[in-house]
């Protein structure tokens, strides 16, 4: 069954799943919980934990469970889903890129670190950046959501370097966890940046210990141009040694 979790914003809807879930308890108990909190807000935040004595859910709780999330799939401002299931964990860390919104996996006891982050504001846009000119060197910070106007604030940087050089030397990504996009139309903007700017970047240097963040060079080079290669977080000086080297 699934009960609420109380105590949190108004616009944060937190669900634990006990024992076995069926269809019933999707269409009594988060939908309508779920369409109350967007009648009164723009965007919805979910908590999900599948608690301790959880055990499975039934087909029907399957397809019930997918139909609120495409109903609303652009409505999700963020996700914390708090498990100890490897295979869930593992399903929400491959296909969490897909949500416009933010999406987070969490263990069992980090159940109040999840609480923390589902709850707290959002800060001005997703991500600082710094861009040695010299060196042809550009840096991003990854720390919350993208929004369009990260993409447009890095573009009116960059942009008007590129009209006077061939190339970027390297790009240097800070990034724990890849934190997604506060809307579709982010989505949009990252990949029209990536699409218009990656054949002019000679490297990137991708700094990082997120186990599937980390596979990201092997893929990469499938789809840029661009040498791509990971560094340890602790090591943030050789990426850019590596980047800004002949």
């Amino acid at each position: 069954m699934l009960t609420t979790i109380k105590g949190l914003p108004p616009n944060v809807l937190a669900i634990e799943a006990v024992d076995r879930v069926r269809a019933e308890d999707y269409t009594s108990v988060l939908v309508p919980a779920l369409e109350d909190i967007l009648a009164k807000h723009s965007k919805a935040r979910l908590l999900y934990v599948l608690g301790d004595s959880f055990d499975e859910f039934s087909i029907g709780a399957g397809w019930e469970d997918a139909k609120p999330g495409a109903r609303h799939f652009t409505d999700f401002e963020r996700v914390a889903v708090v498990t100890e299931n490897e295979a869930i964990r593992a399903m929400v860390k491959a296909f969490g890129f897909a949500m416009p919104g933010e999406v987070r996996v969490y263990e069992s006891d980090e159940f109040e670190d999840a609480k923390r982050w589902i709850a707290e504001a959002r800060s001005q846009g997703g991500l600082d950046f710094e861009f040695d000119e010299e060196a042809g060197v550009l840096k991003l910070v990854f720390h919350d959501e993208l929004d369009v106007e990260d993409f447009e604030k890095i573009a009116a940087v960059l942009d008007p370097y590129l009209e006077k050089n061939a190339q970027l030397n390297g790009l240097v990504l800070e990034v724990n966890e890849f934190p997604g996009w506060d809307s579709v139309s982010a989505f949009g903007s990252h990949f029209r940046f990536v699409r218009d700017h990656q054949a002019r970047i000679r490297r990137i240097a991708l700094v990082t210990d997120d186990r599937f963040l980390s596979i990201a060079p092997r893929i990469a080079k499938y789809f840029l141009r661009g040498e791509v290669r990971r560094f340890e977080p602790d090591h943030p000086e050789q990426a850019r040694k590596w980047v800004s080297s002949a």
